[in-house]
């Protein structure tokens, strides 16, 4: 029995061979090594169909006949010139599988094995391919494109490289078997290639692709002819090219993914960009000092974030929650294989010359007959933009029922009451609001077509809004010691107009509450920035609790238990992950969104990215999750647990989390809540404690059970249901009223970092006189 020491010794050293031993056995030290390796039993299969290639390259010799059975024996003898057939040719003998197998010499086999590529391929284009040296870096995809070359010999030699091994997740994409596994993939490939061809030279750098041995790489044994960059390292993709550009290499780039080609002409174009541009300011270089996350807005400019499928999209979204790593299909691979032989062919042949990107996309070529778009599953706007013409109509209807005001305020004095005004927070910063000067009076109108909103249940959050817009003025109008008079819906709701306010001298100075927080009322903001979780001083809650209850039909709730906001963070995490599984909420989220303050500066609305204490990948991953197909596909997947993580994370650092509740739900209270959150809002960031707004449990709590769950999928709704649930057992409402309705989330924290304030629309779009 063979010692097992022995037995992992000849392992380990078959895990490294790839070259195959060529014995020519009329040559006697051939012969004997021929000799040795039977009678030593290194062989333990022997294969010789000599005979049925002798016949093929016979029948290759006159094509113009058609040869018969009885013919083939005359024919081979005359060919073999009196030679022992049993030595003619080569045995090839492959030490890591030990086959001996016996085939023709080099330029008969090549001759044979190349026959059926004419005229695709003539023998002129073939003899020059063969002198031709193609680099391969990446063996996981590279494994099909190196095969598919060696298979149409679109050259003579091989480099290939990489470092890693070959595991059993490779083998859903990698044509080898489970005795490989272990093995580096590098030599995978090369013994796969010696199998088909033992007459293409391979060359092997099993440490993969780097500054120490990327010259020898590219020119050890001469300059490559051709690069295939299929790696997953940026360095190396960067590295690779400014070498092959250094030199005058073509460089090919399959990525499995609809059949993406990308084709960089260094030896024609030696200035050329790399990567066509779309890796600007990269070098050798400066890639080494950068981070994973500050590589990915690269990456993601690389690949064509909004150009890649749709089901890859739904997958990168996945990656790190249900699955390891991105996914790659042999059927993609394989195809890469093809595309990027027929490419290089054509470079090597002096047959196309083009730099540039191109796609063979599968799913767009071979699909079904295109049918009619359906309508979309969701409401459209039914509001019209409010236009100054229809407000000035409403203005004189209100004017013939009730008198201009006795009191005229001066126009510095107005001018300081709308920008107050419009300070104020909205949802999504939507700015809700047209503000209207006439006679003395100050009318506020609810603009419903900015407002109008899947998500904002029964326009929960933008009354809310309209509310800490007067909230603001009732607040300036203190500090300019002023006396305001507000009535909500005067000519009722239907008409738009949400409020007019008054203004008289006021009779007494202002208290010391409104002054101090008329004076902090323009560095309100929101801090989305995440800290540490720290305790806030129990007299900071005491204000707040003495603020609210100002307003009998306002309730405050809050804690700071650790375990609660555990609970709380999954709640609103679900919540927010339920509004972009949903199209209309998905639309719009990203409706809302602004990625860039240049972005931010042509509309004056919308969050900015910039404000969100988030991640390079993260910002990646909200960039792909834009494709609501993609998205699409998880809700119907049940998947999307991604879209919880920034939730998870913002409350966790949380001090505490406040809810605002009203005992009736209906707009004038909404508006009334608006106000206290507006006042309580101001007080923290007097304090210096941060405030983030966190609204969707309450605008889906309050859908599911005022609304009777409208528009929400039944699955959906019974996880709401048990989240809310979950949210009364730390917020005990329904002790206090059945009725009470939790209408505002906030929370509360100590954070040092405060993002970028959202911008405003120009008060010129917002305030009118007439």
């Amino acid at each position: 029995m063979t010692d097992i020491s022995n037995l992992l010794e000849l392992t380990s050293v078959k895990q490294t061979e790839y070259k195959p031993v060529l014995l020519r056995i009329n040559n006697p030290a051939d012969r004997a090594t021929f000799d040795n390796l039977i009678t030593e039993g290194k062989i333990t299969f022997m294969h010789d169909e000599l005979y049925v290639q002798l016949q093929e390259l016979v029948k290759s010799m006159y094509p113009s006949i058609k040869i018969k059975n009885e013919e083939y024996p005359d024919l081979i003898s005359k060919h073999l010139d009196g030679k022992d057939i049993f030595s003619y040719g080569v045995w090839a003998y492959y030490p890591w599988s030990q086959r001996l197998v016996h085939i023709l010499d080099e330029e008969e086999f090549v001759e044979v094995r190349t026959n059926r590529n004419r005229y695709k391929i003539t023998k002129q284009e073939q003899d020059l391919l063969k002198s031709k040296k193609i680099g391969i870096v990446g063996l996981s995809v590279g494994q099909s494109i190196a095969l598919t070359l060696a298979i149409e010999r679109t050259c003579g030699e091989l480099r290939l490289a990489d470092f890693d091994t070959a595991e059993l997740s490779n083998l859903n994409r990698i044509r080898t078997g489970t005795f490989n596994l272990g093995i580096n993939k590098a030599v995978i490939s090369a013994r796969e290639i010696a199998e088909i061809d033992p007459y293409i030279k391979v060359i092997i750098f099993t440490d993969g692709l780097h500054a120490g041995n990327m010259e020898e790489f590219f020119t050890g044994t001469g300059k490559l002819d051709l690069f295939v960059e299929v790696c997953d390292g940026l360095n190396v993709k960067i590295e690779s090219r400014f070498k092959a550009r250094e030199h005058g290499i073509p460089v090919v780039m399959d990525t499995n993914d609809r059949g993406m080609l990308d084709v960089e002409r260094f030896d024609t174009e030696p200035e050329r960009a790399i990567l066509h541009g779309l890796a600007e300011g990269l070098n050798p270089d400066n890639i080494k000092d950068l981070t994973n996350e500050q590589k990915i807005p690269y990456i993601l400019k690389m690949i064509g974030a909004e150009t890649i499928s749709t089901r890859l999209k739904a997958s990168m979204l996945e990656v790190e929650q249900s699955i390891n790593t991105w996914p790659q299909l042999a059927s993609s691979v394989t195809l890469g294989g093809a595309l990027t032989t027929d490419v290089s062919r054509r470079i090597l042949l002096d047959q196309f010359h083009d730099s540039g990107r191109y796609y063979i996309d599968l799913d767009e070529l071979v699909k079904d007959e295109e049918k009619a778009l359906p309508e979309k599953n969701h409401e459209e706007n039914p509001y019209q933009p409010l236009e100054p013409q229809a407000m000035e109509k409403v203005i004189d209807q209100y004017f013939q029922s009730t008198p201009a005001a006795e009191h005229l305020i001066s126009d510095g004095e107005l001018d300081q009451l709308i920008d107050a005004a419009v300070a104020a927070p909205s949802a999504g910063n939507n700015q809700p609001w047209k503000w209207v000067f006439s006679k003395g009076v100050l009318f506020l109108f609810h603009d419903k077509y900015r407002s109008w909103s899947w998500g904002d249940y029964y326009e929960m959050g933008s009354h809310m809004g309209l509310g800490g817009a007067i909230e603001n003025v009732h607040l300036q109008a203190a500090a300019l010691n002023l006396q305001d008079e507000v009535a909500l819906f005067p000519l009722g709701e239907e008409s738009g107009l949400a409020a007019t306010i008054r203004f008289t001298s006021a009779t007494e100075a202002a208290g010391a509450e409104a002054i101090v927080l008329a004076e902090h009322l323009f560095s309100r903001h929101t801090n989305r920035k995440i800290g540490v979780r720290q305790d806030i001083d129990k007299e900071f809650y005491q204000k707040i609790e003495n603020l609210v209850a100002q307003e009998e039909d306002i309730h405050l709730y809050y804690t700071e238990n650790e375990a609660d906001l555990e609970v709380l963070s999954e709640i609103i995490a679900e919540c927010d992950k339920v509004r972009l599984l949903n199209e209309m909420g998905h639309e719009e989220f990203y409706h809302e969104l602004r990625w860039s303050r240049e972005e931010a500066e042509l509309t004056r609305d919308g969050v900015e990215v910039a404000s969100v204490d988030i991640t390079q990948s993260e910002i990646a991953g909200f960039k792909v999750a834009g494709d609501w197909k993609a998205v699409e596909l998880l809700s119907r997947w049940d998947k999307g647990n991604a879209f919880k993580k920034l939730s998870t994370k913002a409350v966790k650092s949380a001090s505490a989390l406040l809810t605002f509740a009203i005992d009736d739900f209906n707009h004038t209270q909404l508006i009334n809540a608006g106000r206290v959150v507006q006042r309580v809002w101001i007080l923290a960031n007097q304090q210096g404690v941060s405030i983030h707004p966190m609204l969707s449990p309450a605008f889906f709590f309050n859908r599911l059970i005022h609304g009777q769950g409208q528009a929400i999928p039944e699955k959906v709704a019974g996880n709401l249901h048990q989240l809310r649930e979950q949210f009364l057992e730390i917020f005990p409402l329904d002790q206090g009223n059945q009725d009470r309705k939790e209408v505002f989330i906030m929370k509360v924290a100590i954070a040092d970092t405060v993002g970028k304030p959202s911008l405003r629309k120009d008060k010129t779009e917002l305030f009118y006189k007439f």
